[in-house]
């Protein structure tokens, strides 16, 4: 005898929704690291780039990874959201590539959650 159709469709579901992955219990214990910086440009060519860089160096020192930006209409100011377990040594990875960009030298990070 088969199960029904809708048992088969569900049971990932049901899987996904109470099973308890490995990667979930890091992303659920990691905390926000944010970069604000004053942009100054609506082409967001080279911050995608700096984003690319943030996001080796901390898969590279095993410190986080990248979770996202925002920036605003005019282009002024641009923020990049980043998580981590350990945000000291993240921020820390980061800082050196942060200081090579012009518009990112004096960036302000914070830790947000």
């Amino acid at each position: 005898m088969k199960p029904p159709l809708l048992i088969l469709r569900c049971l990932p579901v049901v899987l996904l929704v109470f099973a308890n992955p490995t990667w979930a219990n890091s992303l659920a214990k990691s905390d926000q690291v944010v970069i604000v910086m004053d942009y100054g440009s609506v082409d967001l060519t080279r911050l995608h780039q700096l984003e690319d860089e943030l996001d080796v160096i901390a898969k590279q020192t095993n410190s986080g990874e990248l979770d996202g930006d925002e920036v605003t209409l005019d282009g002024r100011q641009a923020s990049i959201y980043m998580k981590s377990v350990n945000t000291d040594r993240l921020i820390k990875a980061v800082r050196p590539v942060l200081q090579k960009h012009d518009f990112s030298r004096d960036a302000r990070i914070s830790l947000g959650r």
